[in-house]
């Protein structure tokens, strides 16, 4: 039979996911899994990520990737538990396994499209503010070249100023003191402007 988003929709509409909560936390007796990966991965109203990704790449056509990218739209903090040991280099300790019950699966399938269509406008809309940010800062810059002065690690701050850093120099060299409470000086970089009207047309631009 072939995979569809109806498919999908039939298989999945009547089965129940069970709540595995009650189960409790700890390792599973005979795997290196928390009783509640082992619990979930035997509910039939329950699926691994991965194997979600794959069910709908298969009904839809389209790559792991931009299913991937839809489903964390849809169910951006989906059921998880413990299974497996992570690598060293990758900070040791147990892996994470991320579960979609039925309910979530038949939300996607019913909702693909419309749901596919709103995450490709979200994205849209955030690379027209990144692209209205870079400009801006474009803009900015030229401004900046054109009217003011480039300071660096000055002890005081000019009166009209752009600040873009401010460090400390410690025992290991300079760094970014933002945050930091340390009692040693602070030194400021940025651009100084020689007139309080070039400096509030930069504010304003």
């Amino acid at each position: 039979m072939k995979t569809t988003l109806e498919s999908i929709t039939k298989k999945y509409k009547d089965i129940e996911a069970i709540d595995n909560y009650s189960i409790g936390g700890g390792l599973d007796d005979n795997k290196f899994a928390s009783r509640r990966h082992e619990d979930a991965k035997s509910d039939e109203g329950k699926l691994t990520l991965g194997k979600v990704n794959q069910l709908f790449s298969k009904a839809t056509g389209f790559s792991i990737d931009i299913i991937s990218e839809i489903i964390k739209y849809a169910v951006p903090y989906p059921e998880w538990h413990h299974a497996g040991a992570l690598p060293k280099q990758y900070g040791g300790g147990m892996k994470k396994t991320y579960f979609l019950n039925s309910k979530e699966i038949v939300k996607i399938a019913e909702n693909f499209n419309d749901i596919k269509a709103k995450l490709e406008l979200q994205k849209e809309e955030e690379k027209k503010a990144k692209d209205i940010k870079q400009t801006k800062h474009q803009i900015q810059l030229e401004f900046l070249g054109k009217n003011a002065i480039q300071v660096t690690r000055i002890p005081e701050k000019p009166k009209y100023f752009h600040e873009t850093d401010r460090e400390m120099d410690g025992k290991y060299g300079w760094f970014t003191s933002y945050g930091k409470s340390y009692n040693l000086p602070e030194f400021y970089s940025g651009w100084k402007f020689e007139s309080e009207e070039k400096y509030k047309e930069f504010l304003n631009l």
